[in-house]
């Protein structure tokens, strides 16, 4: 019997479960029309939470992480040293604003030169102390060189040529053998010229002056009266400067402030033969350029003259015989620092 009712009750269960699933379609149907209607809301919902959404994460998306900056440091500059000072001239260097080695000119092969020779004069027996002069009447006056012997002088700014003047006293004043007014330049060394007083009869005045008075020093101031053309003036002055050397005596070769030979050659060959030769040259040419009138008197040969020598009175520096006396000293003082000290300046 229960079988029976089993049986008779599926088609019954069949038939219900038909119908719920049919009520359950009903309801489906609703919701997806209210989802239908729903939806635009919830699109516009959607866009504007997307719109702020997007317009949120903008700003920080668009802002970097900081990037480090270099910021140079300033490290202090060093102080520049001081300039150096630039030293002043000594005005005791300088005669009428020229420097001294302008024309003295004493580079120092000529040192080297000049040491050697006065070593073979001390062998020969020279006197250290003693110079003589070669020359015509612009030498034969007791306005040249003559007042350091005699006392008449203020040496100034140029103190310091004092010791020049110690070392070669008596010779300052001395005219000697080798000094003649019109004196030629081949003359001073031919034999039977020379004083028949004072020299034998084969000596020339030259070979007489080193007999007698025996210097280590020749100051050789020719040229006014050599005015033959050619090469005679050279030959002679090159056979003196080779005639002083075999005797041990350091030739000096002085330039003149005159044009008496019509240019100045002569005082080119002097300066061309000083270097060859590598001896001393006293180049008073260049400072009777800062003179008036190179400082020659009214017959353009003779050089001007000063009551004294008083260096510390700017005019005695106009003159030409104090100016010449001046540099001349300066001469003689850079041998006899050579040839003492060992050094010219």
């Amino acid at each position: 019997m229960h079988q029976r009712l089993y049986i008779a009750l599926v088609p019954l269960l069949l038939a219900l479960t038909a119908c719920g699933r049919v009520g359950s379609a009903a309801p489906a149907a609703t919701a997806s029309v209210a989802t239908a209607t729903a939806a635009p809301m919830t699109a516009t919902a959607t866009a504007t939470a997307s719109a702020t959404a997007t317009a949120l994460p903008t700003a920080t998306a668009t802002n970097p992480p900081p990037t480090a900056t270099y910021v140079p440091i300033l490290t202090p500059s060093a102080t520049p040293p001081p300039p150096t000072p630039i030293p002043t001239p000594d005005p005791a260097f300088f005669v009428n604003g020229v420097p001294v080695e302008h024309f003295i000119v004493f580079p120092p092969e000529v040192e080297a030169n000049v040491r050697r020779i006065f070593a073979h004069g001390q062998e020969l027996g020279r006197n250290p102390h003693a110079f003589s002069k070669i020359g015509d009447s612009i030498s034969l006056t007791s306005h040249y060189l003559a007042r350091f012997d005699q006392g008449d002088y203020q040496l100034g700014i140029y103190e310091r040529l004092q010791p020049a003047i110690d070392h070669y006293a008596h010779s300052y004043e001395r005219f000697g053998m080798a000094v003649r007014i019109g004196l030629h330049a081949w003359i001073a060394y031919r034999p039977g010229l020379a004083d028949p007083e004072q020299c034998d009869s084969d000596e020339h005045m030259v070979a007489c002056e080193i007999r007698l008075h025996n210097p280590s020093v020749f100051l050789i101031r020719l040229g006014t009266n050599d005015t033959a053309p050619g090469d005679a003036y050279e030959r002679a002055i090159r056979h003196a400067i080779e005639y002083s050397i075999r005797n041990g005596i350091i030739p000096v070769l002085v330039t003149k402030s005159d044009r008496f030979e019509g240019d100045n050659r002569h005082n080119e060959t002097m300066r061309r033969l000083a270097t060859d030769y590598e001896v001393p040259l006293w180049d008073f040419d260049v400072i009777a350029g800062t003179l008036p009138d190179r400082g020659l008197g009214g017959d353009d040969v003779h050089l001007t003259m000063f009551g004294h020598n008083d260096y510390s009175d700017p005019a005695t520096l106009s003159f030409g015989y104090p100016l010449s006396d001046l540099t001349g000293l300066m001469m003689l003082d850079a041998i006899r620092r050579t040839v003492t000290e060992g050094d010219a300046q």
